[in-house]
Parts: structure tokens; C-alpha cells; sequence
């Protein structure tokens, strides 16, 4: 079979990427036999040829980082190459110091002596038996503060400095706002400013995400960062604590929008996807309390939801300007934004879409396959830093927030790091394919057990460039690691191939879902019944189906009759996430439909319905 120049062209692109050829041949269609054939035939080997091994592992590590909905085993390569990165640039950091060392040596300066024995009392610090003596929790003595300086010239990209700049402005630093696209670092990069801070000045940090797993993240890179560039394993849960020369020196804190506990903290505050965080007005005043004092800076930084959500004031400088005789002036044009502008409110604010970061260094995304893979509304929400205006929509911001809670501390009856989260408890899968694409979404509601309790959202995921094949194994995955009692698809387009994948690998409870207008009516009239009706709860830091979720409109037929729908561009299905949803929520008909009818039905019965 012959293939295009522009298929070629992409593959290579994605092996330079670091794309593995059995992941090549996922996202293309084509065969690994033939993607090796290109790599062999077009040298493609040499194009990576004077990569140092720490490029190349580098590259994956960027690849697997921006890579949605991870597999477990892409998780653990991404853990086993941060290991062996930090390793590698611990080594050469060693081999470089020890190098320069014994040319000062060689040229008679004293001071590289004084290096060399500090090594030999290092070498002491190990006990007769071979054993090293056991060292401080979280001691940071040893650090080398200038590394910073050295690995920031080296690593950040030019937006990343110039949040680092205005970090270090006291005439900007006060309040940072920054308006940014996905994926581009911000996360990392702030988590990386403040052990730089806390290392340096001794300042406790306090980070403030939507959910637990988000301030999870947090953590997860600093400690990240301090293992590969220092050597020492920070520990904590939701704080760490670090100590320098035997005393407390700085604490960094973890913390999730809902937690009570988050009172009484005081430090440099970091709010992250304030833009999609419930109870904004409880949060502001959280803010302030923690960050009250002149010397703490306040962070925000957050992609872009709804013009409706009430962070939107605080951006815009309407909250700032409401019942003031004189009005500040506070100009959000894109072109005075992306250099960054302190407002008359003293927030200095920054945009920085997917565009603006490659422009700034930032090699991480193809941005013509991100046009192709998205479609433009949802290309200008997540990369272009649009927000939505969900007035028309069926389920807008306000509605979606009742519904959205810490999922990782509220439901502690759901074990997120096991491989049977659910505990074995019954779930419904939903499967919602593009309908030019191959690509699809799929989403695990677990199955109230009671009328009077919820729907609530375990897993979601997004397949993007793979076959039908591919992706009905990954929903046989799915029912090895959950009790699936319902399994949802699509069957109108290119989902019947799904689905009949499904049916040959004998998977239970698959029921084909054929679109019509009265059939879309259904789906999002049931969910938005369950929605407004407070029995559907997710994550809060499940921003993609916030997002999915807001674009269902409803819409006029073109004879008159009125459905539900989102727009679909080109080659780009929408809203994937939210229709894989209302398919898995079509189990209520089965569930509970015929309890509704029957009010003596108890709640016994209907239990044991569902384990059948």
C-alpha cells in the first residue's frame, strides 16, 4: 500500500518527537513493519544521531509528560526514565565538578584542594560496615543555591523567565495573574520557582489546587526536581517540611480548595485552574488570609473556563472596580497582555497562548496537529486562551460546579491508585467515537446503588489515532480491572467497528446506542435530569469534561425539529467526553426506570438487579 508524502512526513516528525514505532503505527494507521521500513529507508536514525543518551531520554520524558489519559505502563516508563534522567544529570553534574576540580589542581589553585577533601569527608561520613550513615529528613544544607541560576539560564523557556523576573520585582510581584494554554509548563515551573524560593529565603509555600490529586502534582515535581538535581528525597503527605543545619528552615504546603485545614497557613500562595475551581468567593477569602502580609506574593494561573465563572471578575478587574467611585483602568487586549501589564487593581497579568509559547522556545507541540485534532472552539478554549460563554449552553459552569468535588478526598470508599478503584462495585462504561476520526472517548460512571445516591465519574479516557481494534481492547482492559454491568457505543459512524470488536472478544452488557433526533434528546435530557438533580458528581480537576460538557447546545433541525448537539468541524469530533458520558447514564434505564414505576420496589432488590 502506497502512503502520502504528508503521512511520512508526520511519522517522522513523531519518531524526532521520540515516539516509539509501535506508537507510530497506533496513531497512523500503518503497519510497525512499514514504520521501520521509513526509519531504515529515509536514515532517520541520523537524525538523532548526535543526541547525547540524556536528549534522548529527555525527549521521551516531554513526549510521555503531554501525552492525555496515560496507560499504567506508560506511567511507569515515564517513572523509570525520570530516575534514570536525574541519575544521568546527577552524574554529569559529579563528573563535571570533579573534572574542573583537577585543573584547578593541575594549575596550583588552592581553593579545588579544599573541594577535593570536602569529597574525602564525604567518603567518611560512610560507617566501617559499608552502611551510610543515615541522613536528616529533608535536609537541604548541602544544596548549592547558584545551581538554580545555572539550571533556570539553561532550562526555562522565555516565558517561564519572565515569570521568574517579575517574581523577583517588588514593584511586580505582589499579585501575578497569568492566562495561559495547556501544557505548557506552568505547573512545573512554579512548583520549581517556589523550592528555589524556600531553598534560598527560608519562605513557606502554600499551593492551592481545585483537588487533592492536583496538589498532588505539586509535590510530585518538586520532589521530582530535588531527587535529580540534589540527590535528596523530600517526603511529606500534604506538606514537606525542610530543614537546614538541624533547624526548620521553610514548609511547603498542599492543599485543596475544600480543605478546612487550609486556615491558618501563611507563605507564598499558588492558586492553580482558578478558572475552574467551585466556591471562588470562600477561595478568595482563603487567599487573603494566607497571603495578607506585604512580603508574600499571590499566584493565579489558570486555563480558561467560562466568562460566567466568578473568577472571570477577578481577571477582568470588575470585582475590583464594583461600587468604586473611581474606576481603574485595566486593559486585557491580547497584544498588551502577552508582554505582561501591571493593572491599576496592582495584579500584573500574562497571556500566553500555545502559539506564544513555541514563539518563545517551546518545542513540545505540533501546532498544526493540534488544529487537526481539535476543533476550533475547543482549539481557542484549551491552547488560544478563548473563554467560553456557556449562556446558551445546557449544562454551564454554574450548574456543572454542584456536581464537582474532591474526588480523592470526598470518596474514600474509591481507590484511585488500585487497579479495581470501584472495589468491585458495578459500573457503567460509555463509548463515544469522532465521527470522522478514529478517534473516541470513553468514560466509567459507577452505578448508585440507591435512587438517593450518585452517579459518580471513576475514569475518563481519550484515544486519539488508533484503530477500532486497538480500542475495543483497551475497553476489554476496562472490564478486567471494573465490575461492568453496562457498556454504551455508538454504533451511528465508525463506532459500529468498535463495537463489533467488542462483541467478538465476548464482552457482557454491550448495547448499541443509534443516533436519532429523539434518541440525542434522550441522552442529554437523562443527563441533564441527573445533573440538575445533584445525582452526578466528578472530580474537579476533570477540567476536559467541564469543558465537554459545556458545549452541548441546544439546536433546531433543519425541519424545525429541536435536539441537542455540539459542533463538529472538518475532521474533529466535539464534546466527545460529555456524549461517552450520556451513554454510560443510559443505565438508568435499566437500573432504575422500572423502580420509578414501582415504588415498592426497595432498595435491596434493586441491588440485587445489578449484580446479576
Amino acid at each position: 500500500m502506497a502512503h502520502s508524502t504528508d503521512t511520512i512526513e508526520y511519522a517522522r516528525q513523531l519518531y524526532i518527537r521520540a515516539h516509539k514505532p509501535s506508537e507510530i503505527s497506533d496513531r497512523l494507521n500503518v503497519s510497525e513493519r512499514t514504520v521501520f521500513n521509513w526509519i531504515e529507508k529515509f536514515n532517520w536514525k541520523e537524525l538523532l544521531a548526535y543526541d547525547t543518551p540524556s536528549i534522548e531520554v529527555s525527549r521521551r520524558i516531554n513526549t510521555l509528560t503531554n501525552r492525555e489519559n496515560k496507560t499504567k505502563d506508560e506511567i511507569q516508563e515515564l517513572r523509570a526514565l525520570c530516575q534514570i534522567f536525574g541519575t544521568m544529570e546527577q552524574d554529569l553534574a559529579k563528573a563535571k565538578k570533579i573534572m574542573a576540580e583537577a585543573k584547578a589542581i593541575a594549575d596550583g589553585k588552592p581553593e579545588a584542594v579544599e573541594g577535593a577533601i570536602s569529597r574525602g569527608n564525604r567518603r567518611d561520613s560512610y560507617q566501617k560496615n559499608g552502611k551510610k550513615k543515615a541522613k536528616a529528613k529533608n535536609d537541604i544544607s548541602g544544596i548549592d543555591v547558584g545551581l538554580f541560576d545555572e539550571w533556570a539560564h539553561e532550562n526555562l523557556f522565555e516565558y517561564q523567565k519572565l515569570w521568574r523576573a517579575v517574581a523577583h520585582d517588588p514593584d511586580l510581584c505582589r499579585n501575578r495573574f497569568i492566562l495561559k494554554s495547556r501544557q505548557i509548563g506552568a505547573t512545573y515551573y512554579f512548583a520549581w520557582e517556589a523550592f528555589e524560593d524556600a531553598v534560598k529565603n527560608g519562605d513557606n509555600q502554600v499551593f492551592l489546587s481545585a483537588s487533592k490529586d492536583q496538589a498532588r502534582i505539586f509535590k510530585g515535581y518538586i520532589q521530582a526536581f530535588a531527587r535529580a538535581q540534589f540527590d535528596i528525597e523530600l517526603k511529606g503527605q500534604d506538606s514537606i517540611e525542610l530543614y537546614k543545619d538541624g533547624k526548620l528552615w521553610a514548609t511547603l504546603y498542599f492543599l485543596s480548595t475544600n480543605s478546612s485545614t487550609a486556615q491558618g497557613y501563611n507563605g507564598h500562595l499558588y492558586v492553580d485552574e482558578v478558572f475552574w475551581i467551585h466556591g471562588y468567593a470562600k477561595l478568595q477569602k482563603l487567599a487573603s488570609g494566607m497571603a495578607s502580609q506585604k512580603k508574600w506574593r499571590r499566584t493565579y494561573f489558570s486555563t480558561p473556563s467560562s466568562l460566567q465563572h466568578p473568577a472571570y471578575e477577578h481577571w477582568s478587574g470588575a470585582k475590583f472596580n464594583k461600587n468604586r467611585s473611581r474606576k481603574v483602568d485595566i486593559d486585557l487586549s491580547e497584544k498588551v497582555l502577552k508582554q505582561g501589564a501591571l493593572g491599576g487593581d496592582k495584579i500584573w497579568r500574562h497571556l500566553v497562548t500555545v502559539e506564544d509559547a513555541e514563539k518563545a522556545g517551546c518545542t513540545l507541540f505540533d501546532i498544526a496537529e493540534l488544529k487537526a485534532e481539535y476543533s476550533k472552539a475547543d482549539y481557542e478554549n484549551l491552547f488560544g486562551c478563548k473563554f467560553v460563554d456557556d449562556n446558551e449552553s445546557v449544562f454551564p459552569f454554574s450548574t456543572l460546579q454542584k456536581c464537582m468535588v474532591d474526588a480523592f478526598s470526598k470518596w474514600t470508599d474509591v481507590d484511585f491508585d488500585s487497579d479495581n478503584p470501584s472495589r468491585n462495585r458495578p459500573v457503567a462504561i460509555g463509548y463515544d467515537p469522532s465521527r470522522i476520526r478514529d478517534n473516541a472517548a470513553l468514560v466509567v460512571l459507577e452505578i448508585p446503588r440507591t435512587l438517593a445516591q450518585k452517579w459518580r465519574v471513576i475514569e475518563t479516557h481519550q484515544f486519539k489515532g488508533i484503530t477500532s481494534e486497538y480500542q475495543a481492547a483497551r475497553i476489554a482492559e476496562i472490564y478486567k480491572r471494573f465490575n461492568v454491568k453496562w457498556c454504551g457505543i455508538d454504533t451511528t459512524g465508525i463506532g459500529h467497528d468498535t463495537f463489533q470488536c467488542c462483541l467478538d472478544l465476548d464482552l457482557d452488557f454491550v448495547v448499541p446506542i443509534y443516533y436519532s433526533v429523539s434518541e440525542k434528546t434522550d441522552l442529554v435530557t437523562r443527563a441533564k435530569r441527573l445533573i440538575d438533580g445533584g445525582r452526578f458528581e466528578y472530580d474537579t480537576g476533570n477540567k476536559e469534561l467541564s469543558q465537554s460538557l459545556m458545549m452541548i447546545h441546544q439546536i433546531t433541525t433543519p425541519n424545525g425539529s429541536i435536539t441537542y448537539g455540539a459542533a463538529r468541524s472538518g475532521e474533529t469530533g466535539h464534546a466527545d467526553l460529555a456524549w461517552a458520558a450520556f451513554h454510560a447514564m443510559q443505565a438508568e434505564k435499566q437500573f432504575f426506570e422500572s423502580k420509578k414505576a414501582d415504588d415498592t420496589t426497595n432498595d435491596k432488590e434493586t441491588h440485587m438487579a445489578m449484580s446479576q
